[in-house]
This record gives C-alpha cells, structure tokens and sequence, in this order.
C-alpha cells in the first residue's frame, strides 16, 4: 500500500483507497469493472469480503462489477437516494450531498460499520456518493474535519483528468460542479 491518497488494489480504477491509513476495514472506490484473478486473491487475502454498490440498478446493469458473481464476497446493492443526479450548481452540490441522508444512507452507514470483514464501497467515480458514506464514517469513527476534507479531496487529485475528458464530451456539464472541492465538504460538514 502506498498511503492514504491512494491505494493500489485495482489496477483499473482511479480511486480506490483506504479511508484510514494503514487499515483495510473501510476502502472507498470508483466502480471495479475489471478484476484481476491477483485482485481477488488480494480481497480474500485482506479479509475484504463486503461489497456494496452506491450506484442505481440502471447504472450496475450499464457497468457492472464482476464482484457481484464471485462467491467469495457478500455483494449488496444499496443505491443511494438521489445520487445519480448532478447538481444544478456548484452553490446546490453541498445540497445534493445533505439529500442523501436518509434512512437508505443510515442502512448504509450501520451495515459498513457492523461489518464482520473489510468493507469496499463504491459509485461510479467514488466521489460523490462514495464522497458522503466516507464522510459519515469517518465522523462516526471519531475523525476531524481536516481529516474528512483530506480524504475528500483526494478523489479531485485521483479524478482530475477523468473529470476533464468527461466535461469536455458532455459541455452541458459544469466542470466545477463534478470537480471535488473544499467549499462543498466544509458545508456539508458544518450542516452535520
């Protein structure tokens, strides 16, 4: 393992990363699409044994995991409420993130917490909806802001160029609205 801004478990994603230093209890990502027979023998070794899907099922059966057809691990699809959507500005993404809390985050938050093995949760970039599950742990574990915002921001490092490509086929989209910045987890967190 390199350090927290970056784990290296999946050759093919971009976000992948232990939420606590040093620790495989709790590893956030972006979508594995492709695995490895190596990757999976990592899993198993590691004891990450949970998976579970933020993404919707119309968005699992565009890009599916192939996690979910290997019986080694426990593969649970929970989609976050209203994750899939993008903010109309950079000034709603902090709302968009507050819109998430609800009972099907609290399901979340307790089944990654009570897990009896490392947990590995992911989106599509693992940013977002990935983004505000870290956030939420990492208060429940006892975490500071400056630790959650740390976290965060890793994914504007890992993502940047991701970011970019998608912005430019997609000029509809605001970059700054899919780019992680500082402002949004600060009142994401000074809501909570």
């Amino acid at each position: 393992m390199k350090d927290h801004a970056r784990t290296i478990i999946f050759r093919n994603t971009k976000n992948t990363r232990c939420i606590i230093k040093n620790n495989y209890q709790y590893i956030r990502s972006d979508v594995p699409v492709k695995i490895s027979e190596n990757e999976i023998k990592f899993l198993i070794s590691h004891q990450i044994l949970k998976m579970i899907d933020l993404r919707s099922e119309a968005e699992q059966l565009a890009k599916p995991c192939p996690l979910k057809e290997i019986p080694d691990f426990e593969y649970f699809s929970m989609p976050v409420t209203g994750g899939n959507a993008i903010p109309e500005s950079p000034e709603k993404v902090a709302d968009s993130y507050l819109a998430m809390i609800d009972q099907q985050m609290q399901n979340i938050i307790e089944m990654i917490l009570q897990a009896d093995s490392g947990v590995l949760y992911f989106c599509n970039a693992g940013k977002d909806r990935t983004g505000v599950v870290s956030a939420l742990l990492l208060k429940r574990l006892g975490y500071d802001d400056d630790y959650i915002i740390q976290d965060y921001m890793k994914s504007a490092e890992n993502l940047k160029e991701m970011l970019r490509q998608f912005a430019e086929s997609n000029p509809e989209i605001n970059l700054e609205i899919i780019t992680p910045h500082e402002s949004y987890i600060k009142k994401f967190l000074n809501y909570l």
